[in-house]
């Protein structure tokens, strides 16, 4: 497997280092992970989401977002510009692949929707733990939408307003908040454990 750290300059005064996994030269399979505001790519659920993703036989793109880079806080109003280098970050590498797949947590499942639009090519998502906002990419784009019985983002009121159908599943994990955690760490284990066969079973679809 190689490893390349692609280097994109960013708005934030900075460059973001975009890691990129590739098994062969000859893959067809990516996956790319869209971090959530405050949750990088790095944490425990996107972590497992990228090493499931190269167990499945995936490439693999690590975004980070320029503000993260700069370690820096997102003001809410230069979201266009995370969607902007992240579409550029994406556009990079992804035309020698026929089988793409976004994984976004939280915010990023905005980046990925509006990212998705721009691209305008057959993307299957993966939305983990998605905001209000995120619900018009999801009826639109469909997937498979993951959130926790806890979580004080998104919560049962919101997931009834996505148009269930063939191409849209809803998973509600018990006791898991907004990080998809629970209060006790053995619970937040079994949790993240769940989530692997989750992942697993939607790569391998």
């Amino acid at each position: 497997m190689k490893l390349e750290n692609l280097m994109v300059p960013s708005f934030w005064k900075t460059e973001m280092r975009q890691k990129y996994y590739q098994l062969q030269e000859d893959n067809r399979k990516l996956v790319v992970l869209f971090p959530g505001k405050n949750y990088p790519c790095d944490k425990p659920i996107l972590h497992f989401a990228g090493a499931s993703a190269i167990q499945c036989g995936y490439d693999l793109m690590v975004l980070e977002y320029g503000y993260q880079a700069a370690r820096t806080d997102l003001d809410i109003h230069d979201l266009q510009r995370v969607i902007e280098e992240s579409h550029e970050s994406v556009q990079r590498i992804i035309s020698k692949y026929n089988e793409v797949v976004f994984i976004s947590k939280s915010i990023g499942t905005i980046v990925a929707g509006e990212v998705h639009g721009k691209l305008d090519i057959p993307i299957k998502h993966l939305f983990l733990t998605p905001i209000k906002d995120t619900i018009h990419y999801i009826n639109r784009f469909k997937g498979l939408v993951v959130y926790g019985s806890k979580d004080e983002v998104f919560n049962h009121e919101l997931a009834n307003q996505i148009k269930l159908d063939k191409g849209t599943e809803v998973i509600e994990i018990p006791n898991a908040n907004h990080s998809l955690e629970a209060d006790h760490a053995p619970e937040s284990v079994e949790i993240l454990s769940k989530l692997v066969g989750i992942y697993m079973n939607f790569l391998n679809e």
